[in-house]
Formats: structure tokens, sequence, C-alpha cells
């Protein structure tokens, strides 16, 4: 990561509830290194784009902002649907959000939960998102393998 990035969202790295999200389990991982993930990709899109990079950054690391003990149900649907609410809370408390950064928050989920996307860089952080869950989730041994044999075994059959 580089200098002007770290500066841009060094504030929220080093806050002592931010850093909490290191003990959260999000795709196999921790929420916190998600998080970067996805923040640090938006910044260097957004840059080369000529977009608002540091709106974008910001939010974009902000987004899964929530611990699972918020949520009173195990549903692993409604958490998907509705984190984005508890992220936008936790947040606001914490840090000063422009427009922008609220939106891209509250529609990193779009269409699966949460408000439609209103700027690019929305839209952009959503995708980055996604494209990094997915990373994550398939990158972990487990599901490596798993589907892995299951490409295999569709494999023979359709080939056979």
């Amino acid at each position: 990561m580089n200098k002007e990035y770290l500066d841009i969202v060094s504030d929220i790295l080093d806050n002592e509830s931010f850093k909490k999200l290191s003990g959260e389990i999000h795709h196999h991982g921790s929420r916190i290194d998600h998080s970067i993930r996805v923040s640090y990709k938006t910044y260097k899109v957004c840059k080369r784009l000529g977009l608002d990079y540091i709106s974008a950054s910001r939010a974009s690391l902000l987004h899964d902002y929530f611990f699972n003990e918020e949520f009173d149900s195990n549903s692993k649907l409604y958490k998907l649907t509705h984190h984005y609410e508890r992220a936008i809370a936790n947040a606001s408390n914490l840090f000063s959000l422009n427009d922008m950064e609220k939106n891209i928050i509250c529609s990193h989920m779009f269409p699966i939960g949460g408000k439609a996307p209103k700027y690019l860089e929305s839209v952009i952080v959503d995708i980055i998102d996604d494209v990094s869950a997915i990373y994550e989730v398939l990158s972990c041994k487990y599901y490596f393998f798993k589907y892995s044999f299951l490409c295999l075994a569709v494999s023979f059959y359709i080939f056979r």
C-alpha cells in the first residue's frame, strides 16, 4: 500500500473499535483484511479513472464495519441483506461521512440488499466487493478442494 492511500485512511485504521474487525470472521478470513482489500483496490481504480478516490477509499474501508453480535437473528440471509444498516450506523458514530460515502456503504450489496448506487464510485465498490468476496471464498483451501472435485465430477459427467 502506498503512502497516499495510508494517509487517506489512517484515522480509520488507527481507530480501536475498527481494529476489532480483525477478530470477525468474513469469507474465511478476517473482516478487516477483506475491508482493506476492497478499499485499496477501490483507491487504485477510482484514482486511475479520475473519480473521488478519497471518499471511495474511506467508505469502502467502512462498508462492512459491523460485528456479528449486533444481530439478534442468526439468519445468514438477514445479516447478508441488512448488515449495511449496522455498518452505516457504526461508521457514522465515529466518522463524519459525506453523501457519497453514505451511499457507498448503503449500496455495496445492491441489488441483494441496500439502496441503489447514486455514484459511479458506489458501483465500483459494489463490483470490487463482490469480486473480492468470490476470490476470498474460492482461495480458501477447503473450498478450492470442494469445488475442484465438483468441477471434475461435472466435467466427467458431461464429457463421458
